[in-house]
């Protein structure tokens, strides 16, 4: 299954778009509830961001790289196996060296449910320094192109 980036109605600029993954759930995944454990959430939206950032790795300056500055989830509904996690993006703002998302998760198949509700902040970083760097102008048109109209292949 690919995951696809949708353009969006937006409120925020020509930027704002989605960008969809699927993660594979494991029945080990759940915790002794039988609920997805809080924790494979954030594996999930991991992964999610690292089909949106992978590709575009050989446009990051020699030393830099994305660090994030701010990951929250508010989880608004019990998720169990079987079945898999649909993680959306949707770009918020980029900034001079951030990228802001609201991030959905929903089980595949039943998009209508919202079992939790993210918002993530990234940083591209002078990975020595520590201290934030501009995008490049090329990796900024990527990011741009990728919320907006690109396709990636998902890792199901």
């Amino acid at each position: 299954m690919p995951d696809s980036v949708l353009s969006a109605p937006s409120q925020d600029g020509p930027t704002q778009g989605e960008h969809r993954h699927v993660f594979a759930l494991r029945w080990a995944d759940m915790d002794m509830l039988q609920h997805v454990n809080n924790t494979v959430y954030f594996r999930a939206i991991e992964e999610a961001r690292m089909q949106i950032f992978g590709p575009l790795r050989p446009l990051f300056a020699p030393g830099t790289g994305v660090v994030l500055a701010r990951a929250e989830c508010d989880f608004l509904k019990p998720m169990s196996w079987p079945g898999n996690i649909e993680i959306v993006h949707r770009l918020v703002r980029i900034g001079r060296s951030s990228l802001d998302c609201n991030i959905h998760i929903c089980k595949q198949g039943d998009s209508d449910t919202l079992y939790a509700r993210s918002r993530a902040v990234v940083v591209l970083s002078d990975l020595a320094s520590g201290k934030s760097s501009p995008w490049p102008a090329a990796l900024l048109e990527q990011l741009q192109k990728q919320f907006a109209s690109a396709t990636s292949q998902a890792s199901v």
